[in-house]
């Protein structure tokens, strides 16, 4: 597919979402916090003892966490929780905006969950949600399944708009599953959402045979990851971003600050992911699977003879999404390894067949190898 057809493709897509408007965190059922700061750009030499002297400006502390990213290079985050509301007002309003070190940092109220999950919750990811789906109308879809918990979008810490993807939570995974069947496709607003387990155990997964099911649709019939650890940060917590539903075992749950470093290391024009690393003997039924749980896929390069793919999603965050996901998975007896990708196609005369050759990824994951590389690691 060319990149003009692939514009147009998304030009398309995004005039059939029917002009919707992009809603806000707290006007769909999202609270924050009145007592938990979130800090954003926070100076990489800054640990939680240094940062506590700074916030106990505001009042005393209960806690303080530093969230060290290594998807980040520039920065990390942080999330200083107060005893008393007014406390944190103070704390927000004396160093928003302050530089502490070498860096400005920037202070947001942290969102919080309705309700924290347990380990016998059953959860699902939702994906490719509307810009208008927020919190309460992603709840209204799915709970007329009788132990349906509780459902929430992810959310982006510094806009507050909705990322595109939430997570459901069930008591049961029998409902969990009836849900996901009876929801598969469903128009939400304008537009087909795409359901999945949310992740599972890598040691659930080892007792089931292997299943190299092509297509751009996992099959069922696999077991969830039980138990969503929750917290005030980036939209609440959530499990893992979609996981593979069959195949080598899922990755470990993806933290939703690294998806945000991630998001911010291109531009927003840039949706292709690379994939590095990848078995020589690897084929693309192989992959799909793998990657269309991260969204749309758009356009699909495999590149055999050089171990690696550039996947065109549908947007920036899938990509980033992909990113962090897959960074260090095992995948057929190899690590992949990933980062921003860009392809750059050569001019070809009288339809001449190119030669494959992969371009070098564009800022890629500080674990990922150059495609320069690749050739000299396999």
């Amino acid at each position: 597919m060319s990149g003009e057809k692939a514009d147009k493709t998304v030009e398309s897509a995004a005039e059939e979402a029917v002009a919707a408007t992009p809603v806000l965190a707290t006007k769909g059922g999202r609270e924050t916090s009145d007592r938990i700061l979130y800090v954003g750009n926070l100076d990489k030499t800054i640990n939680e003892a240094t940062l506590k002297q700074y916030f106990q400006v505001g009042g005393p502390i209960a806690n303080v966490k530093v969230l060290v990213d290594k998807n980040n290079e520039e920065a990390n985050y942080a999330f200083v929780e107060y005893r008393q509301p007014r406390d944190a007002n103070v704390a927000f309003q004396t160093l928003d905006g302050k530089q502490i070190e070498n860096n400005v940092i920037k202070i947001n109220w942290a969102f919080q969950s309705q309700q924290v999950s347990s380990d016998d919750t059953f959860n699902l990811f939702v994906g490719d949600l509307n810009v208008d789906v927020d919190d309460e109308t992603l709840s209204s879809t799915f709970k007329e399944f009788p132990t349906f918990i509780q459902a929430h979008v992810m959310w982006d810490m510094q806009s507050g708009r909705s990322r595109g993807y939430g997570f459901v939570s069930f008591g049961e995974q029998e409902e969990a599953q009836k849900a996901m069947d009876a929801k598969q496709g469903f128009n939400l607003n304008g537009r087909a959402i795409r359901v999945n387990w949310a992740a599972k155990r890598e040691s659930q997964h080892a007792a089931r045979p292997r299943s190299n099911r092509g297509g751009f649709r996992g099959g069922s019939g696999h077991q969830p990851f039980r138990g969503m650890p929750q917290g005030p940060h980036l939209g609440g917590a959530a499990p893992a971003g979609p996981m593979q539903l069959q195949g080598p075992p899922v990755p470990s749950p993806v933290n939703p600050q690294a998806v945000e470093a991630m998001i911010r290391r291109a531009p927003q024009r840039v949706t292709t992911a690379y994939i590095g690393n990848i078995p020589h003997f690897a084929q693309e039924p192989d992959l799909i699977p793998l990657l269309q749980n991260f969204g749309f896929i758009i356009d699909f390069k495999h590149y055999a003879e050089k171990g690696c793919c550039f996947i065109k999603y549908d947007t920036h965050d899938q990509a980033a999404l992909c990113i962090v996901a897959l960074a260090n998975f095992p995948f057929q007896g190899r690590t992949l390894r990933t980062g921003w990708g860009k392809e750059k196609p050569s001019f070809v005369p009288n339809g001449a067949v190119p030669h494959a050759a992969a371009p070098a990824p564009v800022q890629p994951a500080s674990d990922a190898v150059p495609a320069q590389d690749q050739e000299h690691q396999q």
